[in-house]
Parts: structure tokens; C-alpha cells; sequence
């Protein structure tokens, strides 16, 4: 099955504060999910105490490593933010008050 990558406009914004270099490499990395959104165990776990599905994508782009939080709703990934790894711990408190995109119902 295949998926349908979207971005949240918090996670263009956070994106594009990046150097275009790791911009590029987060953008391939997410697009990949499109074909499985669960590539590595390694890479990927699963976020709890969050009311609709959400996970954590690590990338690492050698000089830094980044984490993607997604969200799954039938055929479409929503990336919802884009944090280096020193900035997830305060994001993962405030996603617990994040809602789904209002399109998918959740």
C-alpha cells in the first residue's frame, strides 16, 4: 500500500529553518515513509500517551540528528513537526495538546 506524505504547516515552518543541505535530506527521508512508514525499528517508535497515533522518525544527517513526529490516518502521514534531538523532549510534552488535522476527523 502505498501512502500520501503531507505536512503540517508547523512542520514546513520548522523545515525551513534548517540549512537547505538537511532540508533536503529530511525531505527524502520523509517522502520514503510514503512506501513504508515503518522502515526501522531502529529509527521509528512509537509515541505514547497521545490520543491518535503518532511516531518518531529519527534522521540523522551527520552533523546533526533530527526527529520527525508523524501521525497515520488511513492512507495519509501527516508530518506534524521537524525538532533537532536536543529540542524533542520539550515537543513530546506539547504534542499531547496537538489535534489531528480537522480533515481527517480525528
Amino acid at each position: 500500500m502505498k501512502f500520501k506524505v503531507e505536512y503540517t504547516k508547523r512542520a514546513v515552518r520548522d523545515l525551513k529553518s534548517f540549512p537547505s543541505d538537511q532540508q533536503r535530506k529530511i525531505i527524502r527521508e520523509t517522502i520514503r515513509l510514503a512506501n513504508n512508514p515503518f522502515p526501522s525499528k531502529k529509527r521509528i517508535k512509537r509515541v505514547q500517551g497521545i490520543k491518535f497515533p503518532c511516531y518518531r522518525l529519527r534522521i540523522d544527517t551527520g552533523s546533526d540528528t533530527f526527529r520527525v513526529f508523524y501521525g497515520i490516518k488511513h492512507e495519509v502521514i501527516f508530518i506534524l513537526c521537524i525538532v533537532t534531538k536536543k529540542d524533542a523532549e520539550k515537543i513530546l510534552k506539547n504534542l499531547k495538546n496537538v489535534k489531528f488535522p480537522s480533515n481527517i476527523g480525528y
